[in-house]
């Protein structure tokens, strides 16, 4: 899908707030948790998502829900990651 289909797609399932993020190499957060639903939908590059002692790997076209409560990292691949992020209350 497109990025402007994604976004459709997401709004149409209630999720709001949708970010956009160009990230550069090796870039990251620490570990915390959010109050909403995230889902992240991977356009270029990729991206880790580390919940607990799993680790997902995500590409162009994957994406992946992180549930509310959740306490996870993210850390961006060597290639950099084009990537959107949205929120569901």
């Amino acid at each position: 899908m497109t990025e402007l289909e994604w976004m459709n797609e997401l709004l149409r399932d209630g999720y709001s707030n949708l970010l956009f993020r160009d990230a550069i190499p090796f870039e990251g957060d620490e570990e915390r948790a959010h109050d909403r639903d995230h889902k992240i939908v991977v356009f270029a590059g990729d991206i880790e998502i580390t919940i607990g002692y799993q680790t997902v790997h995500l590409g162009a076209h994957d994406y992946f829900v992180i549930p509310r409560g959740t306490d996870r990292t993210v850390v961006v691949g060597s290639d950099g990651c084009r990537y959107l992020i949205a929120e569901k209350l």
